[in-house]
């Protein structure tokens, strides 16, 4: 092979791999330009944040707004306060609270 050819090659090779390259990745974009009939908003959150949104306010300081890092979880659903002293109050005798959460009333 001489140089002409070597060089020929190599510049074919190159256009092989960048156009592969190209194909490979034009391949991962997603096309969303179909969105008539369904909505992702109902999609972003998890079950239970939506829980937390239907729970506004504390089951033992009524009216108190939640802090939704402030929970516990009873029954498999997470009950949410507003303030750190809440849950220990909640838990000693949580049948008398169970009644104002939405989650339990469902």
């Amino acid at each position: 092979m001489n140089d002409s050819m070597k060089s020929s090659a190599r510049a074919l090779m190159i256009a092989a791999v960048a156009l592969a390259a190209v194909v490979f990745l034009s391949g991962c974009r997603k096309d969303h330009d179909d969105h008539a009939g369904h909505d992702h908003a109902s999609m972003d959150q998890p079950a239970a944040e939506a829980v937390a949104i239907a729970q506004t306010t504390c089951p033992v300081m009524e009216g108190k707004p939640i802090n939704k890092d402030i929970f516990v979880e009873y029954e498999g659903k997470k009950v949410y306060f507003c303030c750190a002293g809440c849950p220990e109050m909640f838990l000693a005798d949580p049948e008398k609270y169970i009644a104002k959460l939405p989650q339990f009333n469902e």
